[in-house]
């Protein structure tokens, strides 16, 4: 089956082809936008076969290095099978095509590369970008670009079929390697 989603990759709608060959687990990030101002969003899929719960499920924020969580969204609703749920800032300075297409604001949405934000469910983290621990620095290298977490967005690549609470895993240190795009 072939599902298209229009992602707000660089704050265009760029169609996304996703390839449904079996249902996932989980929810998991499938796109994380870091861009200028307070344009800064995460996308959650679900792709699991069934309308999901989202009360079950968090996201997770560290500003600057620390420990998990120093910040929480509590998640509300209901997830349909192949849809996503945007969480995007507040601020109303926000791009029109990015809170046209978010599910809900969050102040806290304003991570800036070297922020880890992370998927919790039932307070057991799921699915990251970043990690806890020391400041990065500007941001972490993804697919083999430096600081990729910012001024980028990262897609997951089609063959991503859950989360990764291994960070470096995750970003890989090349293309090939890695479970992202980075826009």
């Amino acid at each position: 089956m072939k599902k298209i989603f229009f992602t707000l990759s660089l704050l265009l709608l760029v169609p996304i082809f996703i390839y449904s060959q079996s249902v996932t687990s989980d929810l998991f990030i499938s796109e994380y936008g870091e861009g200028s101002g307070y344009n800064k969003y995460i996308e959650i899929y679900n792709g699991t076969g069934a309308n999901v719960n989202l009360s079950d499920y968090e996201i997770w924020k560290i500003t600057n290095g620390g420990s998990w969580p120093e910040y929480t969204l509590n998640l509300s609703g209901s997830l349909a099978h192949d849809d996503v749920y945007i969480i995007y800032h507040t601020s109303s300075n926000i791009d029109p095509i990015i809170s046209s297409a978010g599910d809900v604001t969050w102040s806290q949405a304003s991570w800036t590369g070297d922020d880890a934000v992370g998927l919790a469910k039932n307070g057991v983290l799921i699915d990251v970008i970043g990690e806890d621990g020391p400041d990065p620095g500007n941001g972490w290298d993804v697919a083999g670009i430096t600081d990729a977490t910012k001024d980028h967005t990262l897609v997951r690549k089609c063959s991503v079929t859950q989360g990764n609470i291994n960070w470096s895993l995750s970003a890989g240190t090349n293309a090939s390697n890695s479970e992202w795009v980075v826009l």
